[in-house]
């Protein structure tokens, strides 16, 4: 066997150093089902203060960047509009690529509607009777409204009745908009947020606001990889009861001593093993009869430094291969190359 073949089959060599632990990061999520409700009324098409766009294309806009940052973790997500109310996307597994598709037919022509936003969250509650588990209910409106019962007590209602989180995204600014009707939607469970569409047109805060309803991140520590000693098989198998190196297994002594001298000033150990044939006495005697061969031939035939060199024999103590069978028996009659103070890392 070639050194370049063992270089293949080796495994990443490391200096024995204490090891950090690791830690993998896994999203859980908070909710089971989320409903997107947009307010579709007059006011919500006048421009935003602060911005060149109408307060519904703003909005628009911040659910496409919205839901390409939610992960998909099973939801079940919904899509409707109030002023009137309507139902583009009822509950369904949730998926970027299909929420995205119903974004896109959220209508930005609005005119002069009224705001009857009580209407709009009461035409939530069917889903909601159908929905299991967790809802957020997610309101995105300036808070106006002018006919049809008050949107507080609504949500109110339902929060109390299925345990809804209610969140607001808020395009409430100084010309049209009720921020405090918003604020007391948003307050009505501790778990709504509140945030604002102008906060929210910067991605972090925006990212922030999607974890906050949607998802925790839980770190796991990982167990410390253990450390064990390198080994090296030295393919050098010996006849039954024998300890004389045969010509076969020359070369395979050379490509171990080029292999040993990547690693200057490591001592190694040889270590000698045998079958389960005979006693335990008898067997130790000839694994150590075997290190020794191989010590021997190490240092005569290919050059290497005795002092770094320690034949020790294990006896039948530590079998690699079924002692059952003739083949076993024949793999379990060997030498191993150990490195003192060099270790690799296994889970």
């Amino acid at each position: 066997m070639k050194l370049s073949k063992f270089l293949v089959m080796s495994l990443v060599l490391v200096l024995c150093v204490a090891a950090n632990a690791l830690a993998a990061e896994n999203y859980v999520r908070k909710v089971d089902n989320f409903m997107i409700l947009v307010d579709r009324s007059g006011s919500m098409d006048k421009v935003y203060v602060g911005s060149q766009d109408r307060k519904i294309v703003t909005a628009k806009s911040i659910l496409e960047r919205m839901n390409a940052m939610i992960p998909e973790l099973g939801y079940l997500g919904a899509l409707s509009t109030a002023a009137p109310y309507g139902q583009i996307q009822d509950l369904a597994t949730f998926s970027v690529a299909s929420y995205g598709e119903s974004i896109a037919q959220i209508p930005t022509l609005i005119g002069s509607n009224p705001t009857p936003l009580g209407a709009g969250l009461k035409g939530l509650e069917p889903m909601l009777q159908a929905a299991s588990g967790k809802t957020a209910v997610i309101v995105v409106s300036d808070g106006q409204e002018n006919v049809g019962e008050g949107s507080v007590q609504v949500a109110s209602a339902l929060a109390e009745k299925y345990n809804v989180c209610f969140h607001t995204i808020s395009f409430a600014d100084t010309v049209d908009g009720n921020q405090a009707l918003l604020d007391q939607i948003s307050a009505l469970n501790s778990c709504g947020i509140a945030a604002s569409a102008a906060a929210l047109s910067e991605d972090a805060a925006l990212q922030q606001f999607v974890k906050d309803v949607f998802y925790d991140i839980v770190t796991a520590t990982l167990p410390e990889p253990v450390k064990v000693p390198v080994k090296r098989v030295i393919n050098v198998l010996f006849d039954f009861d024998k300890a004389d190196i045969k010509p076969a297994f020359h070369q395979e002594l050379v490509d171990f001593a080029t292999f040993a001298k990547q690693y200057p000033g490591v001592d190694i150990e040889i270590a000698g093993h045998t079958d389960s044939i005979g006693t335990p006495e008898y067997n130790q005697k000839l694994s150590q009869r075997r290190a020794n061969s191989v010590r021997s031939y190490l240092i005569e035939k290919c050059g290497m430094d005795g002092a770094r060199l320690t034949a020790v024999g294990y006896g039948l103590t530590q079998p690699v291969a079924d002692n059952t069978t003739d083949a076993g028996r024949a793999q379990n009659r060997r030498v191993e190359g150990v490195l003192k103070g060099v270790y690799e890392e296994q889970q």
